[in-house]
């Protein structure tokens, strides 16, 4: 099921025992969940149900105990766990138990990010709960999809201040909606909100960063990777610059990954790779998206980049450029 229809089925159909929520537009699932949770949990009991968790944080079994806890308030328990790639292979099995026969007085909401691996998730959720996809949207959806936001506020998107938006903000959605929050409060009164008012009012934020080029790696989105690549370079690093930061952040993914699967408490962990809590979950959300073999297979190439840029007479901005694209996918 596309993430538009979800609304509709929460009107419509019973509440399934088990959701998984699989894709990248991480706005859309949140905006999924609360209505979610204005379906299932009662208003004055939202302090005691509608559990949010992140499975780097929290075992499959841990998350079973929460889901057979009698329930004080409202019908159904409602749990969400965030990321669950990141559960290692003994905890997956132990939430693939729990699908064979969920309990009919909990609903369980699973997110992940990455679409390969764990592909008998989907079919075990399939056969007793729904999936629901969420995609990213493009830049021309996304166009529409403000104007219909400010249409529902009373007000009418200009299509070229629209797509100036998208400009100075980019595709993240967050900085999208607070923008567009901002400018609405700028109108005032009036109903059209035109490319003048966009540049009055829309701050520039579309920095990109390594940590931004290798979500679109792990999303294999040669274009968006370019684009990333493309805006750092612009900035003023220097291609070996990038690649030393790309090898950075691969060597500590890798180390994130390993520490989780080995079962490490997370602040161990923060302590170990010298990163604050809030940054080190980031990562960790991100490691979800590669496997060991992609993480190898990304350092051998970016080493074979280093050596080529370094002892051959190619533009190191070339080399840089055809890396990201294979990485991404763009070979394939």
């Amino acid at each position: 099921m596309h993430f538009s229809r979800f609304r509709l089925h929460l009107e419509k159909e019973t509440v399934a025992p088990v959701y998984l929520f699989t894709g990248e537009a991480e706005f859309f699932m949140e905006e999924a969940w609360r209505e979610l949770v204005a379906r299932i949990v009662p208003p004055k009991a939202r302090n005691f149900n509608g559990e949010r968790l992140q499975a780097w944080e929290h075992s499959a079994l841990e998350l079973l105990n929460r889901l057979n806890t009698l329930i004080l308030f409202g019908k159904r328990r409602l749990v969400l766990v965030e990321q669950v790639d990141a559960w290692p292979r003994d905890q997956r099995k132990v939430i693939m138990e729990y699908l064979k026969k969920p309990s009919p007085f909990s609903c369980l909401v699973m997110t992940r990010k990455q679409k390969k691996g764990w592909e008998d998730l989907v079919a075990a959720v399939e056969k007793v709960g729904l999936v629901v996809q969420f995609p990213l949207p493009s830049e021309r959806d996304l166009a529409g999809w403000l104007q219909e936001r400010a249409k529902a506020a009373g007000k009418i998107l200009a299509q070229d201040a629209a797509s100036h938006m998208l400009d100075q903000v980019g595709i993240d959605l967050y900085p999208l909606v607070r923008e567009l929050e901002k400018l609405l409060a700028y109108v005032g009164e009036k109903e059209k909100i035109t490319l003048d008012d966009a540049r009055q009012v829309v701050s520039r934020q579309k920095i990109f960063t390594v940590f931004e080029l290798l979500d679109h790696v792990s999303g294999n989105r040669p274009r968006h990777s370019l684009d990333s690549l493309r805006a750092l370079l612009l900035a003023g690093e220097n291609p070996l610059g990038v690649l030393a930061l790309l090898a950075r952040q691969i060597r500590l993914l890798w180390q994130v990954k390993d520490a989780l699967e080995r079962g490490l408490p997370f602040a161990q962990l923060a302590a170990h790779v010298k990163l604050p809590a809030s940054v080190l979950r980031k990562y960790a959300e991100q490691t979800s998206r590669f496997t060991q073999e992609d993480l190898h297979r990304i350092h051998r190439a970016i080493a074979q980049a280093d050596l080529t840029m370094k002892s051959s007479a190619s533009s190191p901005e070339w080399v840089l450029e055809a890396l990201v694209f294979s990485l991404a996918g763009g070979g394939e």
